[in-house]
């Protein structure tokens, strides 16, 4: 018997789910313009070389790759290599093809460009709550600002987005990669280490330390250099950011930080809880600057994050170009208001006709209705009860009354 469920981490969505889903994004849509940012759209399938060079960290062991076809394709070819095979890769996030519209189009555009994106991106993950295979991300980015006043009307702009969609009991975490790269350094790694002790450190609130140590031990490092990174983690965890210069961090970089969680702290007028996190890493290599996540309570993990990523458009063009993004988690925030929400009525409006009315007044009286209503015409069924429940489970659907055309009230399902 055939399988008609949707691929394991793809879903289907009925009427009422894509309805609620589309109002959600049109909210974040509707914030992200308000605040100054410009939509612009990207191609799903994206250069494999160029997302193989992006620094993607784990996200790269997880791209979805498509197969080279007609004469492109030659598997009679001896050993044969993933080369010879695939061709192009599904994006499995929206920066890195972002940066590459940003490169070819930068004489388009202004200095500095504010950017929206909200789609599709693909990941081979295992699947699980707010974590599918297929995803929608909301992104803003800033383009072309080198200052911390891009990292702050980005991150005001995001959680200004998260409180108008009603979301309360909120968390934002900051941290900085040069914080990290300094503490990495400190504890005796060399500067090509950062990258993969950053990736491991990433994993921490999954695997703990004892984790991170083992993982960092399976790499090869030396448990000299490894204990001491545990004791400095450790040390900052529990005396926070004012520690940070002890280990070799620049001062300048702790005054930023420092800046953000104040000056948002006063913006958002204490509705959310700002604060320095060592362990906040963003296991992405192409992070320069600060980094950021926001937790709510109710959902086990970040519903968004980002960070400032200084030298990917100069990676691609050689032109420097800094960079500040931050992606909203579309699905958490989904299930989050999901939990929160209350029955509406609806604006969806079943236009009931007999078959022998005159269908042209049946269209009229639609044209009528449609300044107010979502309005669906439907013959009228031999079984009315049974219809009601139907079109009741995919929307909040309003129905008209039989002599609705002599102005009769319009019934409510509610």
């Amino acid at each position: 018997m055939k399988n008609f469920n949707p691929i394991r981490g793809c879903d289907d969505y009925l009427p009422r789910e894509a309805m609620f889903r589309n109002d959600v994004k049109q909210a974040i849509l509707n914030s992200y313009l308000k605040n100054g940012f410009n939509l612009i759209s990207t191609p799903v399938l994206e250069n494999l070389e160029l997302l193989n060079s992006s620094d993607g960290g784990d996200n790269l062991r997880l791209m979805f790759k498509t197969i080279k076809r007609g004469d492109k394709l030659d598997l009679t070819k001896p050993n044969l290599t993933e080369q010879d095979i695939v061709e192009e890769g599904l994006r499995y996030d929206l920066t890195v093809p972002l940066s590459r519209f940003f490169a070819n189009n930068k004489e388009k555009l202004p200095t500095p460009f504010k950017s929206i994106q909200i789609d599709n991106a693909f990941r081979a993950e295992r699947p699980q709550k707010g974590r599918s295979r297929q995803f929608i991300q909301c992104d803003i980015d800033i383009f072309g600002d080198p200052t911390i006043n891009a990292e702050l009307e980005l991150l005001s702009t995001c959680l200004d987005t998260y409180l108008a969609l009603g979301l309360t009991n909120l968390t934002l975490k900051i941290n900085h990669r040069q914080i990290l790269n300094s503490i990495v350094l400190f504890s005796g790694f060399n500067a090509e280490d950062i990258s993969s002790v950053c990736i491991t450190l990433d994993k921490l609130d999954k695997i703990s330390v004892s984790g991170v140590v083992m993982e960092l031990i399976e790499k090869g490092f030396d448990t000299t250099k490894i204990n001491k990174l545990v004791d400095v983690l450790e040390d900052i965890s529990a005396n926070g950011l004012n520690c940070v210069t002890n280990y070799g961090v620049n001062p300048k970089v702790k005054e930023d930080v420092a800046f953000l969680i104040n000056t948002l702290t006063t913006l958002t007028q204490n509705k959310v809880n700002i604060k320095f996190d060592i362990s906040i890493v963003r296991g992405q290599g192409y992070y320069t600057g600060a980094v950021y996540e926001v937790y709510c309570e109710g959902f086990n993990g970040a519903i968004g994050g980002g960070g400032r990523y200084d030298k990917m458009v100069e990676k691609f063009t050689g032109i420097n170009c800094p960079a500040v993004g931050f992606g909203l988690g579309f699905e958490p925030v989904c299930l989050l208001l999901k939990e929160k929400q209350t029955k509406q009525s609806g604006k969806q409006l079943a236009l009931i006709f007999d078959q022998d009315d005159d269908i042209v007044e049946v269209y009229k009286i639609k044209q009528q209705l449609k300044q107010n209503y979502y309005v669906s015409l439907f013959a009228r069924p031999k079984n009315m009860k049974a219809f009601y429940e139907k079109i009741s489970a995919v929307a909040d659907f309003i129905t008209t009354v039989k002599d609705y055309k002599q102005n009769t009230p319009v019934k409510s399902l509610n």
